[in-house]
């Protein structure tokens, strides 16, 4: 896609990114807005996704199944971060829109492999994050497991490859961002870290940098 078209749809992301984060602060139950400019912040950094999806993709048709997961998973990462959940009704409504949209991909584009291969991967990455959460006692939540099955999907579509590559980067984040956050004193031994953010930021970063 030439310069001005990546530009021109990340100024659409920074649109989906205001919405999706009005939609986050509805689905807020706590009192307290979250930290200031985090809207504002997650409006920036959808519009940063999507330009490097744009970049990514082009005028592919995957560029849409790819932008949705990221207004939604960087929506869900907002409130991970303020209130350590991951709404059902946020999570489902993105992979219902994405599965639809890949399954449609997979009709245009004779790509049903693809599509057998992302369903694959989202039942794999649902199934071992729902393992952890029995295995951790409380340090994976319901809806991790669903974030998983989400981003599994997504993933899988691209490849297997991508898929091992963005849950490692996520969970290595995590474990970076902790050890960070220990030695600076912030965080007790037992205090949980929300994974949605890093398991987000490994799939965008994933999705967007390496080759098909």
């Amino acid at each position: 896609m030439s310069i001005v078209g990546t530009v021109s749809w990340a100024a659409a992301g920074i649109l989906a990114g205001a919405a999706m984060a009005a939609c986050s602060r509805r689905l807020l139950t706590s009192e307290r807005p979250g930290p200031r400019g985090a809207a504002v912040m997650s409006t920036l950094l959808t519009a940063c996704a999507f330009g490097g999806l744009a970049w990514r993709f082009g005028r592919q048709f995957d560029l849409l199944p790819y932008s949705v997961l990221a207004a939604v998973g960087i929506a869900l990462s907002l409130i991970d971060l303020i209130e350590q959940r991951l709404p059902s009704a946020l999570v489902y409504s993105g992979l219902a829109i994405v599965a639809v949209l890949l399954a449609t991909s997979a009709i245009l584009g004779s790509r049903g492999l693809d599509l057998v291969r992302g369903l694959a991967g989202m039942a794999i990455l649902a199934a071992v994050y729902l393992v952890l959460a029995l295995a951790s006692g409380g340090g994976l939540g319901a809806g991790d497991v669903k974030l998983g099955g989400l981003l599994g999907l997504a993933l899988g579509w691209l490849g297997w490859s991508s898929l091992i590559t963005a849950t490692l980067l996520g969970w290595l984040t995590a474990g970076l961002a902790w050890l960070v956050l220990r030695v600076a004193g912030r965080k007790v031994a037992d205090s949980l870290l929300p994974m949605g953010p890093f398991l987000v930021l490994g799939a965008l970063l994933t999705i967007c940098v390496l080759p098909t």
